[in-house]
């Protein structure tokens, strides 16, 4: 009997762990803790969020059972979030590439947003592709701007012709605008 809680504790957690979907939580009827499901919060997905307000992955925790008994244990550890600066410069890339007049004007700030139009446009009969090799960084900042530049190449397509363009020749512009990160042109 000196164990019994211990094997309660470990019954308990076994469900806990079992049961993703559905978490239960002792209730405060008896010593032996009746378990009763509690509501489930849903957590708003990463793109339901603003880039800077992108959740890192938790720590996850396990319980062994042992003759000591239960020992916690610490699993993986939180992955980096990529720069919301970098991000919407990747994405805007990637949306003036496949021509979406929509998502580049999502992606736009508003003294920018014809511009992004325009390129987009631009690029309907090219049939472009980002390349493998397109990388991006922060490269500093010029007054409310955070500078980006990227390196790599983008392949279009016209007809029979194709060209490699080098996307080094710009420095993008991010900038925080509604509070939500947007591509604001080039420096």
């Amino acid at each position: 009997m000196r164990f019994a809680w211990l094997v309660l504790l470990a019954a308990m957690l076994t469900l806990v762990s079992c049961s993703p979907s559905t978490p239960l939580a002792p209730t405060a009827t008896s010593p032996a803790a009746t378990l009763t499901p509690v509501p489930t919060q849903v957590l708003p997905t990463a793109t339901d969020l603003p880039p800077s307000a992108t959740p890192s992955p938790a720590p996850s925790a396990t319980v062994s059972a042992t003759p000591g008994g239960p020992t916690p244990t610490t699993g993986p550890t939180a992955t980096p979030t990529l720069d919301p600066a970098l991000a919407v410069i990747y994405d805007y890339l990637a949306a003036r590439a496949a021509a979406d007049v929509e998502a580049v004007t999502a992606l736009a700030c508003d003294a920018f947003d014809s511009q992004a139009v325009t390129e987009a446009i631009s690029f309907r009969s090219m049939n472009a592709k980002l390349n493998n090799d397109l990388e991006c960084s922060v490269s500093g900042a010029e007054g409310d701007y955070t500078l980006v530049a990227c390196v790599g190449t983008m392949t279009t397509t016209y007809g029979p012709d194709s060209k490699v363009w080098d996307l080094s020749n710009a420095i993008y512009r991010a900038a925080l605008e509604n509070g939500a990160w947007t591509m604001c042109g080039y420096q």
